[in-house]
């Protein structure tokens, strides 16, 4: 038998204790990280979601976005790296209005995410924020799908109207305070600076386009309806006959009518649409083509929602001055 005093025959269990006490500390450590290292992870669909994600989240979140602003939100393929960003994801905010919907759920259900599937407080619809009677184009009657790409719930296009975006800002900071409570006056404070930044550039982008000699549009996509509506222009034309089918040479033909009867207008077209329909238009009603970016990031000088604005006002003010006056 092997002998052992008191002490060293303590000294085992003791260890034991010690070890088992740092594996507990540690495995408290790897559930509940400190709460200066755990950002609120989001993702965004859209850029200029992602941009006021940023914006009102500060340093206190992490954000992603799904579809780059270069390409077309209607149609982006929903690919299993796009699911492997949502699958940790503690909020995802989406524009909403059935503009993504022909990915977005095919995303929501690879993720397997259970917070951010729909009806929990990780899932944002963005829409929500302009009210009753603030989405444009509601359909009346019954929509179907051969009428293109028709959206039963109403233009999805809304963030093109910076009032829109401001109130985007308000909506996630809202929702992000009930996730992160701590920092909930934070998010707030951020939501009210952005907006107070919006709307002094605001006051340039108005009056650049009220110096319009020509304020009516014939656009290629619905898509330019809330900025038109926020910047007092007319839109009087659109190529699409059916929104996301190429339009067919007759009615390009008739628009050409249409565009000579109208007098001078500007045609409008976003970076991914067919811009050679579009230039058709421009050239035979004798027009200039204002190629616009339609998100944050779709053209490198658009690099921010406040810059995507000026970029715009800045085309469509140019093309208005190139375009000759009726009778020149």
């Amino acid at each position: 038998m092997l002998n052992m005093d008191n002490n060293s025959a303590g000294r085992p269990a003791a260890v034991l204790v010690f070890v088992s006490a740092i594996l507990m500390v540690l495995g408290l450590g790897l559930v509940m990280p400190n709460r200066a290292q755990a950002k609120v992870k989001v993702v965004a669909t859209l850029a200029d979601l992602g941009w006021i994600a940023e914006q009102v989240g500060g340093d206190d979140v992490e954000v992603e976005y799904l579809c780059k602003g270069s390409r077309d939100p209607h149609v982006l393929p929903a690919k299993p790296s796009l699911a492997r960003k949502m699958k940790k994801a503690d909020l995802l905010i989406y524009n909403g209005l059935e503009l993504e919907i022909g990915w977005l759920p095919l995303l929501v259900n690879a993720a397997r995410n259970p917070r951010i599937r729909p009806g929990q407080q990780g899932e944002l619809d963005c829409s929500r924020a302009l009210g009753e009677g603030g989405i444009l184009e509601v359909p009346m009657g019954e929509v179907d799908r051969a009428q293109g790409d028709i959206h039963p719930l109403g233009n999805p296009h809304f963030l093109l109207d910076p009032r829109n975006g401001i109130a985007v800002g308000h909506l996630i900071a809202e929702r992000l305070a009930i996730l992160d409570p701590e920092a909930a006056d934070r998010y707030l404070q951020r939501a009210d600076l952005m907006a107070d930044r919006i709307q002094e550039r605001m006051k340039d982008w108005e009056a650049m386009v009220d110096g319009m000699a020509i304020r009516k549009l014939i656009v290629y996509h619905q898509q330019w309806e809330y900025l038109a509506h926020w910047l007092e222009l007319e839109i009087v034309g659109v190529i699409e006959n059916r929104p996301g089918i190429s339009p067919a040479p007759r009615h390009v033909e008739s628009l050409v009518e249409l565009g000579r009867r109208q007098g001078p207008v500007v045609v409008v077209a976003a970076t991914w649409d067919h811009i050679d329909a579009a230039a058709r238009v421009a050239e035979k009603t004798g027009s200039s083509l204002a190629v616009l970016p339609g998100s944050t990031f779709a053209l490198e000088e658009a690099s921010g929602y406040l810059e995507l604005f000026e970029v715009i006002c800045e085309k469509l003010e140019s093309a208005s001055a190139e375009t000759p006056k009726a009778g020149s």
